[in-house]
């Protein structure tokens, strides 16, 4: 019997998947070359090409066998470690700051401007879906207390 890996007793559960910015990245490869480690010895030992490795790091693609390598050759738990250091030495914030902004922005509600400018109309619609729940089910209730 195998469990799922996202039900893996122990398995940390992070709401969000952060992705480096060019400078974050760059950040993230000097702390790679100063650990005494380097992108080849890790391509090497996942048997993938070195730009794999400089891809995810830049962040341009996402391997998350490639970042848990490169979190546990930095000696972090997980790739997002890897890249909340980063930006806390970028914008010069303490790690604890910069994930209360991710927080804020994650239950942040979503205006039609926002949604239209981005053309992500996803969250925007199920919004007006619960919005149009809540008013069927008033009314309906409502109606059950005039009889």
């Amino acid at each position: 019997m195998s469990i799922a890996l996202n039900e893996a007793p122990g398995k940390p559960i992070m709401p969000f998947h952060l992705r480096p910015s060019y400078r974050e990245g760059l950040k993230i490869m000097y702390k790679i070359k100063d650990s005494g480690t380097s992108f080849v010895e890790i391509a090497r030992a996942l048997a993938v090409r070195p730009v794999n490795i400089t891809n995810v790091v830049r962040g341009q693609r996402r391997s998350k066998r490639i970042e848990a390598e490169i979190a546990r050759a930095l000696g972090k738990t997980g790739w997002n470690e890897v890249v909340l250091e980063a930006r806390s030495e970028i914008q010069k914030k303490p790690v604890e700051e910069i994930l209360q902004e991710i927080q804020t922005e994650m239950n942040r509600d979503i205006t039609l401007e926002e949604m239209q400018a981005s053309r992500n109309w996803g969250p925007y619609l199920k919004q007006m879906r619960k919005e149009a729940a809540e008013a069927q089910a008033e009314q309906e209730c409502a109606e059950r207390m005039a009889v």
